[in-house]
């Protein structure tokens, strides 16, 4: 019955007089019903949960054989403040859960922290040693005209492209020690041939300019030699294994090593400069098997910004080859982890090539999915990045410090890291370079889709699961009157020697569950604990303002009571 109606009508339980000090209770008769007699002003007053009970703050009414007493009174102060401190910590934690939750990207930064190079750590043992084992496709140009330019027959070199010849790469990263929130390391590849998905067997012969040749000379002439010493050098030379400027080699010996009286004559000078990391001249020689620089590079540990970001380069903050700050600058990463903060779309990242003495730049271009539906962000390597000073101010310190010379529209050049060879990269078959790259030597054809470079960057984890580096290797032919061997090449002349494709195929099952759980589960996860908080906030504010705004008196007690149906109709 409600409150309302109760509190209307007048009691018919027989009471006990004011000055009667106890409760009567008749024993129940043979049909079960008992009476009990109450009095208003002292029975009530001591029910739990209720307070001043007293005369008139009840009524009483017949339901058939029972008498309903409904006591009005306040709730208990304890119970009250119980139930306000309960809802005010609720509402403050989902207040704090629903602005943590929408306003900050917590849960990634959980997740980041987890990828943080620690020793002994899950994520160390998959940096120490990537189960990713990028492919290296090698695409050789094979000169076949050669000797006819050099008696005359045929104006100009021609080449053609033959590969690919392609390797799996596995990458260590060795002599690593950790120094507050940074590890120093260096890194051992071993490259394994892989015939299944190459063009030709590895022992197929091509044709490729003679390297230690062609960068002797071109040191004899930067030296400025006294003319005995070059007629010296060249009845030396005379007498080399290869005396030519071109050599006829198989494909794997090229690559990675063959016997060369040039090479065998410089260890000793090669060696004292630090610049040897190879006991056989070959143009990847120097990659296989053998230790790179060392590294140093921010774990991250104390500041996400800066995770995997390249600061020292065998010891050195910055690099000692060009012309200022800002192109001697190390910051970047290897390609494989970038900063999750930098991926904001408007950010230029930079990877650090050691092969190539700088790092090159790549701006985002577009949003592209996986198979699965992951979005990444695809970031390209700028067409711009090998133009000359006039057309790209940025590359004016790329030139040559002393003379102040620039290499041609679309290459760089790299003779520092080449061990004072004159070589140049560029882009395969001379793509985006100056047409005249291309007119000196018949056979390239530049192609905008295969021979383009970019990533595929994991927008939350930092990491590249996509992407492809390509790259093209050449040497500049410098000449002096007391080399003869050369006369019949152009001076300044720039030779292609190879292309290197470096890529992604295929990701392993752990690297795929990484980014599975990094992409979905975090989502649903920080999507279902925003609606829980928020649901939380909504329902705990009502109740406070409820609380709070209509505090008043309560029922706080329904006794019901059976009385014998004799007494029903009696009056108090």
């Amino acid at each position: 019955m409600e409150h309302e109606n109760l509190e209307k009508k007048t009691s018919t339980v027989p009471m006990l007089r004011k000055e009667e000090k106890e409760v009567a209770l008749d024993t129940p008769n043979s049909v079960g019903v008992g009476k009990i007699l109450i009095r208003e002003d002292t029975i009530l007053a001591n029910l739990p949960g209720c307070a001043v009970c007293g005369k008139g703050q009840f009524a009483c009414a017949r339901v058939k054989n029972q008498w309903s007493v409904l006591c009005w009174g306040k709730q208990s102060e304890k119970n009250y403040y119980c139930i306000l401190v309960i809802l005010s910590f609720t509402f403050v934690l989902s207040l704090i859960g629903t602005i943590f939750l929408c306003f900050t990207n917590g849960i990634n930064d959980a997740i980041l922290s987890n990828m943080v190079i620690r020793n002994n750590s899950i994520a160390y043992s998959m940096w120490k040693h990537p189960n990713v084992q990028p492919t290296m496709r090698v695409f050789l140009f094979n000169y076949t005209n050669w000797e006819e330019v050099k008696y005359g027959m045929e104006p100009k070199l021609k080449v053609q492209e033959v590969g690919p010849y392609s390797y799996s790469q596995d990458l260590e990263r060795v002599n690593v020690r950790f120094e507050k929130d940074k590890v120093i390391f260096q890194e051992k590849s071993h490259f394994v041939y892989l015939p299944e998905k190459s063009a030709g067997p590895a022992f197929d012969k091509v044709v490729v300019p003679n390297l230690p040749l062609l960068g002797v000379v071109s040191k004899a002439v930067s030296l400025n030699l006294h003319a005995f010493a070059q007629v010296a050098l060249q009845s030396s030379l005379r007498w080399a294994d290869h005396p030519e400027p071109f050599v006829k080699l198989p494909v794997h010996r090229f690559l990675w090593g063959y016997d060369d009286t040039i090479i065998a004559a410089a260890k000793p000078f090669l060696t004292f400069l630090g610049q040897l990391k190879f006991e056989k001249f070959g143009l990847l020689a120097a990659k296989n098997n053998t230790f790179s620089e060392t590294f140093t590079v921010n774990t991250g540990q104390d500041d996400m910004d800066k995770m995997n970001l390249i600061e020292r380069v065998d010891g050195h903050d910055h690099l000692p080859y060009w012309g200022s700050p800002e192109c001697n600058s190390l910051q970047g990463t290897d390609g494989s982890i970038f900063p999750p903060s930098q991926l904001d779309r408007k950010t230029v990242l930079h990877v650090f090539y050691p092969n190539l003495c700088r790092r090159l730049p790549f701006v985002y271009e577009k949003d592209v999915e996986t198979p699965e539906g992951i979005t990444l962000l695809r970031y390209r390597m700028p067409l711009d990045v090998f133009d000359d000073p006039k057309r790209n101010p940025a590359n004016q310190c790329y030139c040559e410090i002393d003379s102040g010379t620039c290499p041609p529209k679309g290459v760089i050049n790299v003779t520092e890291c080449a061990m004072g060879a004159p070589a140049l990269i560029s882009f395969p078959h001379f793509y985006l370079g100056d047409e005249k790259l291309r007119e000196d030597v018949e056979g390239l054809h530049p192609d905008p889709i295969k021979h383009d470079s970019y990533v595929d960057i994991h927008p939350t984890l930092g990491i590249a699961l996509n992407g492809k580096s390509s790259l093209q290797i050449n040497i500049q032919v410098r000449k002096s009157p007391s080399f003869n061997a050369l006369h019949f090449l152009e001076e300044g002349l720039v030779l292609p020697v190879a292309w290197i494709e470096m890529s992604v195929q295929e990701l392993p099952e752990s690297v795929k569950s990484l980014v599975y759980h990094g992409t979905y589960s975090t989502a649903a996860a920080q999507l279902g604990l925003t609606v829980i908080s928020i649901i939380t906030l909504i329902i705990s504010s009502i109740c406070l303002f409820v609380i709070l705004i209509r505090k008043k008196r309560r029922p706080c007690a329904t006794i019901k009571i059976s009385v014998d149906p004799e007494t029903k109709n009696q009056n108090p």
